[in-house]
This record gives structure tokens, sequence and C-alpha cells, in this order.
């Protein structure tokens, strides 16, 4: 730093000289501005007094911060202080930001030069993931970070290069995970070097003989210990942590995961503040975060799980017939818009209601993007937990808001509710994965952190929910809002 008076440096020794007594009784305040990039100078002890005692009102000094020159200005010290802080916590997120980035790339390097045969030899849990199941990142980070002896079999085309090194980054930086517990993959198609790896588990299930493995890149997984070993999909990450991170109404995940928490950094508070405020969302108000889910129409897994834009248009205005703020989220199906989709048959559906007292409606889609398609990092962070970094601030001391994430069953559903916020996920009564879904939920569906809606008819299957469904869905959301 340096605190100047007339040109010349105040050090700590100079308070004991008669002509910075007066100095003396700010010495506090003068020692904030000890920062090595931070120069503040005065012309006179008396004019430093002057705004030293003052603090709250405009004075004229020369400021310099950074590689910025020095310039003269008029501001309070209180102002000067507030522009401090806020560069030094915008130092630290941006320091942050690339710590993170960097130890993902550094571990995906090092876990690249794993032996196969050596990793796959280990006594212990094995996850495999295909670099598109982006959703189940996760529970498997959840996973990875609950039981550290487990491992990752990460499989990833060519094309997917780079979902897989994100995937790293987060279970690196965010998790913890070191690089000698990760075995990235690289598959001419991820989707059948699943399939592969599945045809070994079933083998391994039935007591059956190994299956021959026709893709030499996968024959390691016949060096998987029978005894002492499992092979298990990322759905085993459900198993292996939903008991110890969401027994009763507990908090999550979110002490285990590191770069995901918004109220850690007055910088990305600053941020994301500027947002919510440009979105005008208001301070102890009830939202409803309202997640689309379009990916099995695009290729993705359980399609019948996908929302229908009549549905949304009909639980969005069941929502706000109840007087609660809904806000839509999410990537809507490819050549779709949800303005177009949902917004605007949303707004004829109300018009056509007549007087009605409504909550309030946002569509933030893809919020966590900028217009040109980049992650916005001023917002989310280093990863993709750290979407869900926006909802965190909306529920600290200073927002105090009461939210819930409402969607169709899927693995982004479980970030929320591993991060601690109070989560309802949809899907059919009669599913064939509701053994796997009660881990969260507790087999009488009383976790209040995260609940299923056992729907009798998937609007997939009908356009809309019935009638008595569309009541089911609101009225949990009502219950985990009150």
């Amino acid at each position: 730093m340096t605190f100047k008076i007339a040109g010349a440096p105040v050090v700590m020794w100079d308070f004991i000289k008669p002509a910075y007594a007066a100095l003396k009784a700010h010495q506090e305040t003068i020692n904030r501005f000890m920062s090595p990039s931070v120069v503040v100078a005065f012309d006179t002890v008396d004019n430093a007094v002057a705004a030293l005692a003052n603090p709250a009102s405009p004075a004229s000094f020369s400021f310099q911060r950074g590689d910025k020159p020095l310039v003269q200005v008029t501001m309070s010290i209180h102002e000067c202080l507030a522009a401090i802080d806020h560069a030094a916590s915008k130092s630290t997120y941006n320091d942050m930001v690339g710590a993170a980035n960097a130890k993902g790339a550094r571990t995906f390097t090092d876990a690249l030069k794993n032996n196969k045969t050596t990793f796959a030899s280990a006594e212990c849990t094995f996850f495999y993931q295909a670099a598109f199941m982006s959703g189940d990142q996760f529970a498997v980070g959840a996973a990875l970070a609950h039981t550290a002896t487990s491992r990752l079999i990460l499989l990833y085309s060519a094309a997917e290069a780079n979902a897989a090194k994100r995937l790293v980054t987060f279970y690196a930086a965010s998790c913890g995970v070191h690089s000698s517990r990760i075995l990235p993959v690289e598959v001419d198609d991820s989707r059948v070097a699943c399939d592969t790896c599945e045809n070994v588990v079933d083998a391994r299930i039935n007591s059956l003989a190994s299956p021959t493995i026709a893709d030499a890149k996968l024959q390691f997984l016949n060096s998987i210990p029978r005894k002492r070993a499992m092979l298990c999909p990322v759905g085993g990450a459900t198993t292996s942590v939903a008991a110890a991170v969401l027994e009763g109404d507990g908090k999550g995940n979110i002490s285990k995961w590191a770069n995901v928490d918004p109220n850690t950094n007055r910088y990305w508070a600053y941020r994301i503040d500027k947002f919510l405020n440009l979105k005008r969302v208001s301070k102890g108000e009830k939202y409803v975060i309202v997640w689309t889910r379009f990916s099995g129409a695009d290729g993705g897994a359980h399609p019948e799980l996908d929302d229908t834009w009549s549905s949304l248009i009909q639980v969005c205005h069941a929502l706000m017939r109840k007087r609660l703020n809904v806000i839509v989220v999410g990537r809507p199906r490819s050549n779709t818009t949800i303005e177009n989709d949902l917004g605007v048959p949303l707004a004829e559906r109300i018009r056509n209601a007549g007087a009605e007292v409504l909550g309030s409606f946002q569509i933030w889609g893809e919020y966590w993007k900028l217009d040109n398609g980049n992650p916005n990092k001023k917002i989310i962070g280093p990863n993709r937990a750290a979407e869900y970094a926006i909802f965190l601030r909306m529920c600290s001391e200073q927002w105090n808001c009461r939210i819930v994430h409402l969607g169709m069953r899927s693995g982004a559903m479980d970030a929320a509710a591993l991060l601690g916020m109070r989560t309802r996920f949809i899907e059919n009564v009669d599913n064939a994965q509701i053994k796997r879904t009660t881990k969260w939920t507790g087999d009488t569906n009383a976790n209040m952190l995260y609940q299923r809606v056992p729907v009798a008819h998937l609007a997939s299957r009908r356009a809309t929910y019935t009638a008595e469904d569309a009541d089911l869905i609101v009225n949990s959301v009502e219950t985990a809002l009150a």
C-alpha cells in the first residue's frame, strides 16, 4: 500500500511523530488501505484527517488501484474502501475460476496416463459414465466425494472430449477427486461402450462367464475383480450416496463441493445480485423454479419423462393461480424456444381465464449462458454445479427467498437437493426405477428436502396431466413452501 501525505508514504512508526498525531485515531481505517495494489494520497495531514473523520462524506484525494494510473478523485472513504474490497473479491473470484479450470485440465491430462489394467484391478466400487450423461455428474460427484476409495470410468467419443473435460473439472476442483481415481477412455461411441459395460455388469450379477468384449479399448473391464469389487452404472451412485447425504431433512452436500456457493465471495454475490435485480426478483418472496426437460426427444435417456409444452403451460398456470411466482429455466427442445412455445400460449390462456390474481411469471431459460452461447462465468463460476449459485444466493440471509425446484425426474434435479434446496421431481407412479428413486426420498416419500410426485399418467403420453395429477403437483409444491 501506500497511504501518502504530501507525496510521502505513511508507515507504522509515523504515528508516533507529532506531525502525524492527528492520524493516530484513524490508524485502523488507514490499515485497511494496506494493499500492495492501492495508493491513496492526500495533500496534507489536515485533509486526510478531515476525510477519515467523516468517512461517508465526499473528499478530494488521489487514488490508484492495480495497473490504473494515479488520478484525482472525489469520493468518500467508505466508497474508496468499498472499491478496494470489490477489486479484492473480484481477484479472488477470478483466481478461483482460473485455479479450478487449471486443476481440471491437469487432472484430465494426468488421468489419461493411468494404466487401464492396473486401474481396473483395484478392489473397490467402479462407476461408469458416458460424457453425454452430464446431468448425472451431481450424484456421481457426491458419491466420489463420499466414498474415497470409489473410482470412475469416464467414456467419451472424440466429439465429447470437451464434455469429458468439464466433468473432470467438476470432479477434481469441486469434489476433490484425484486423477488416480478417474480413467478417461476415448471410444468410438460412448453409448455402445455403456452397453458393453452393462453386459459386463449383467454377467457379474448372474454369475455368468465374462462376455466377449469386441472393443479392444474396453477389454480392461475383464480385469475388475469378481470379488470385493463392483462395476456400477451412474444409477449406482444414487444408491451409494443418497442415504448418507439426504437422510431425513439433511442439508445436502454443499460442504463437500467447492466453488459452488456464491455467498462465500462478495464479488460473485455482487454479480448475482445484479442479475437478480435485473430480473426483478423480490426479497423474501416464494418462487417455484420450473425446470424444462426435452433431452429424451433429442436422443437422451428416458424420453417418456420429457415435458410437453401443454403440460408446462398447465402446471405454470396452476402454480400462478396459487399466487406463487414461477421462473422457468432449462434448455428447450431443439429448434424451439421457451418464449414462443410456453410464454405466448400461457399468456393467451391467462387472458382467456379472465381476471385473476396471479403470481408472477418469468423465463430465464439457459440463464447460465451469454448471448454467444459461452458460459457466463461472472454468474455461474467454474462448473455446471455452480449454475445453481443463483438459487443459493436467493436462499441467503440477504435475499431470504423461499424456493422449491420442480421438474421431471432427471440427474439435474439431484443437484438442487444435494445443495440443500427443496426439490420435487415428477415421475409415473409405476415406473421401473422406483427402487432407485426411493433411495433419495425414503420408502414413505417423507423427506422434505427431496420428494417424488408420483403421477398416474405422464404428460408425454397424453400431452397434459389429468386434473388429479395437476393438483397433486401443485399441492406438493405448496407443502414444500409452507
